[in-house]
């Protein structure tokens, strides 16, 4: 078993799992601030990071390729010093040796520890056989091959596979697109349901068939069987949302919740030099004080740049801190040709006020009479001031109310 240490005796090391934009957005965070120690980025997957956003906004008609969504040129890490090793699996962490383990047995010895291993696709209930999922490039790829004709079946009416439902419909081929959604309405987890039937009104006009309230019991790569016995056939494939990567954070003795890791409102874990950061991070509700994950690419992005500057904190390093970073999410998707942003906790309100003019909306949720979340459709300059008014109003951080 070797152990390696990049740049020799007293040179601080930080390792960061996972290059998605978290951790990428960590990595060079850190040489930005100044940081001039190792910085070692692994990676699973083949590629070179880039943009996950394309996969589903861009699924059907968007070019795929190294040029179009990799996030930065080849030589662009190189020349900063940051190494991205791909196509290998980091399998376990000691925090008290502080190293991690790669999957050749190889191990790599660090100073700061960053966990943004995201997670992977929730299998299907009564899933006999592997159905599709969209979670990485080869994924879409996959998929691109698969949708190219024939019906579509999408199990879920979240953010991502009405994405997908948007990127394959197309006008004229009445319901080649069904969207399988157990709950009352679309998107029932994010938003009030004045802005889901908005949602759905969009599909519907495009030919897209809706089915809410549907349960999935028996699921394959081309069918569906509903609880109420229909069966459904076409390219299945699955957007029910994801499961955190828990594996490593289990094996170095982090706390972990059914959310995700458990860290503070800066990104650490608790145990000394280990940090996490994007879709498994686990951040203290602003609102409620529970842990929170929110997958979303621009809190992806913030988190790694937040938890740089807590690493560099922790180094005792100089560090940018003049940005802060928001508590409060913000997001975005294309449906069809119409923006939509969601920002805050939209549907944790407990009063719901409608600004409508004639081509575009907003939809604002308050509690007890406080701004805490918002909808924006077809008014893509909205969502940022809106959550600058959200975060305004918050509480200190982890403070419950």
């Amino acid at each position: 078993m070797s152990v390696a240490r990049a740049g020799g005796p007293g040179s601080e090391s930080v390792v960061i799992v996972g290059t998605g934009v978290a951790g990428i957005t960590a990595a060079e965070t850190l040489r930005t601030n100044g940081f001039d120690g190792t910085i070692t980025v692994f990676g699973e997957e083949p590629h070179l990071p880039y943009r996950r956003t394309a996969l589903s906004k861009n699924l059907v008609a968007g070019d795929l390729s190294d040029t179009k969504i990799t996030l930065r040129p080849p030589g662009y890490w190189s020349e900063r010093g940051i190494d991205i090793v791909t196509s290998t699996r980091v399998v376990d962490v000691d925090p008290s040796s502080r190293r991690v383990r790669l999957a050749d047995v190889t191990e790599v010895a660090y100073d700061a520890l960053v966990l943004a291993t995201g997670g992977r696709a929730r299998r299907l209930p009564g899933q006999s056989s592997p159905s599709s999922s969209l979670r990485t490039r080869r994924d879409a790829e996959g998929l691109r091959e698969a949708i190219a004709d024939g019906p579509v079946i999408i199990i879920g009416g979240g953010l991502i596979g009405l994405e997908i439902a948007a990127a394959v419909a197309t006008p004229g081929e009445g319901s080649r697109v069904t969207v399988v959604e157990r709950g009352s309405s679309l998107l029932s987890r994010v938003v009030p349901p004045t802005v889901a039937e908005a949602v759905a009104t969009l599909h519907r006009e495009r030919g897209v068939r809706i089915l809410t309230g549907a349960v999935p019991v028996a699921t394959g790569p081309h069918s569906v069987t509903l609880s109420d016995g229909r069966t459904l056939t076409g390219t299945v494939i699955s957007a029910i949302g994801m499961e955190p990567e828990l594996g490593l954070a289990r094996s170095a003795g982090l706390p972990v919740d059914p959310a995700g890791i458990v860290v503070d409102d800066s990104l650490r874990t608790g145990v000394p030099g280990v940090y996490a950061a994007g879709d498994v991070a686990a951040r203290p509700h602003p609102l409620t004080g529970a842990p929170m994950r929110a997958e979303q690419w621009l809190t992806a992005t913030e988190h790694g740049r937040l938890v740089a500057m807590t690493i560099a904190a922790d180094l005792g390093l100089n560090a940018d801190t003049a940005a802060p970073v928001p508590r409060v999410p913000l997001a975005w998707t294309m449906q069809y040709s119409t923006n939509i942003q969601l920002v805050g906790w939209p549907n944790a309100g407990d009063r719901v006020d409608v600004e409508l003019d004639d081509s575009s909306s907003i939809v604002r949720s308050f509690s007890a009479g406080r701004l805490v979340g918002a909808v924006c459709i077809g008014r893509g300059g909205s969502g940022r001031s809106l959550r600058a008014e959200i975060e305004s109003s918050l509480q200190p951080a982890g403070v419950g109310g």
